[in-house]
């Protein structure tokens, strides 16, 4: 077991992309942080950042379902939780809770668990494979799933932008998010969406960024979560933005499965958050914004 105290850091994440439905994704520079202290006190004793019970925690929840995969009990633990990433908003905050449970349980026991079991104690916790796969492998991701098994791969990408991401105080739980979707889809939707999805990685991993735009268009989701927040319509639509802004805003998208909203954006990055707060102000719905860039260490231990 480590002696002495460590910090876990997850970022968060964006996904879907658009076009991308719960496989593309990418990690951002806004961290959940740990610091874990050995005790020998016996037990697992959260002394800040979380006051809930043991069973509304999924951090420590990950944390105990790990320790029991790796057979392994801590003489004790004290942890100390600051988390900035906003809570039902589509950028991941679930997903990276869960990965820091594991990777405190992987470190205080001094076992090094392979991706594929980290997505495996992962997975079943979030029911979704994308904001794990970037908040886990850092950068731009790709992941799948098949018969409950999930995998991802790391996107040699080389598109340049940052991330203009507009958080409304509205929240969307994403089983509501989920459940305002369709069961079926039409054939021309689903070519729709292959044929943008396979440009959007394309994209990505060209750096083409005019591409961008017309590779997050997208048929099968976005039309149905937009209308949970008032607002995002319009945004998606790009209304009211000024001339010279667009040629900047490489393309706009809702992040995960809202409320939050994405903007891919190569310059003019404060402008761009600001007429995304003025859009939202529009319909009567209060907002910030934050700027940020790509992560590309992915969930990290750090040492004193």
């Amino acid at each position: 077991m480590m002696a002495g105290p460590f910090t876990v850091r997850v970022p968060a994440s964006t996904s879907n992309v658009g076009s991308g439905f719960d496989t593309v994704s990418a990690a951002l520079t806004l961290h959940l942080k740990i610091k874990v202290t050995p005790t020998e006190d016996g037990r697992i004793t959260w002394i800040e950042g979380w006051d809930l019970p043991p069973e509304e925690n999924i951090v420590d929840l990950a944390l105990r379902r790990t320790l029991d995969f790796l057979d392994f009990k801590p003489a004790g633990l004290a942890l100390a939780m600051e988390n900035p990433i906003p809570l039902s908003r589509g950028l991941g905050s679930s997903g990276a809770a869960i990965l820091a449970g594991i990777k405190i349980a992987e470190t205080v026991s001094g076992h090094q668990l392979t991706q594929d079991q980290v997505f495996s104690l992962a997975y079943p916790l979030e029911g979704h494979p994308d904001n794990l796969a970037a908040s886990f492998l850092g950068g731009w991701t790709i992941s799948r799933v098949e018969r409950g098994v999930m995998q991802a791969e790391r996107l040699p990408a080389n598109l340049t932008c940052r991330f203009v991401v507009g958080v409304p105080e509205h929240q969307v739980s994403t089983r509501d998010a989920r459940g305002i979707l369709p069961g079926q889809y039409s054939r021309e939707d689903a070519v729709f969406n292959l044929q943008r999805c396979a440009l959007l990685v394309y994209a990505l991993c060209s750096g083409r960024k005019q591409l961008l735009r017309e590779a997050m268009r997208d048929r099968l989701h976005q039309c149905y979560r937009a209308e949970l927040v008032p607002g995002i319509p319009a945004l998606l639509q790009g209304a009211g933005i000024r001339g010279e802004l667009q040629e900047h805003l490489l393309g706009i998208a809702i992040s995960g499965s809202g409320s939050a909203v994405m903007a891919y954006c190569d310059d003019c990055c404060d402008a761009i958050g600001s007429w995304i707060v003025d859009t939202f102000r529009n319909f009567g719905v209060s907002s910030r914004y934050l700027v940020l860039d790509l992560d590309s260490t992915g969930a990290t231990v750090l040492l004193p």
